[in-house]
């Protein structure tokens, strides 16, 4: 394919890593791959810290109980919640760490 100019201040223009004014396919090939990368390392950081809301939410809810301002009869209410939220907060830190594992294995 032949090189590819573009106006000045036009949007395509960051495309163009040596500022020679053309856009070569190897430039926009290179565009997309850091692009790519800078989406993949987005989307673990954004795992990674849906994790720890997620360890850090089942610390809290299990030191609920101990507050002076729970009364006791609101502790069923937060026995029965507490199963299913622990089940999901561990699955979401369960995946986390499996998914880790498996993408450093591959």
């Amino acid at each position: 394919m032949s090189p590819k100019r573009f106006e000045n201040g036009s949007q395509y223009e960051q495309f163009d890593l040596d500022k020679d004014g053309v856009v070569t396919d190897e430039e926009l090939q290179r565009s997309q791959t850091m692009l790519e990368l800078e989406l993949r390392e987005e989307k673990a950081e954004s795992q990674k810290l849906m994790a720890w809301v997620a360890v850090v939410s089942m610390m809290v809810y299990a030191l609920l109980p101990l507050m002076p301002f729970v009364s006791e009869s609101r502790l069923d209410t937060i026995a029965a919640l507490s199963d299913m939220l622990f089940l999901s907060q561990a699955s979401i830190v369960g995946l986390y760490f499996g998914a880790t594992a498996y993408m450093n294995k591959k």
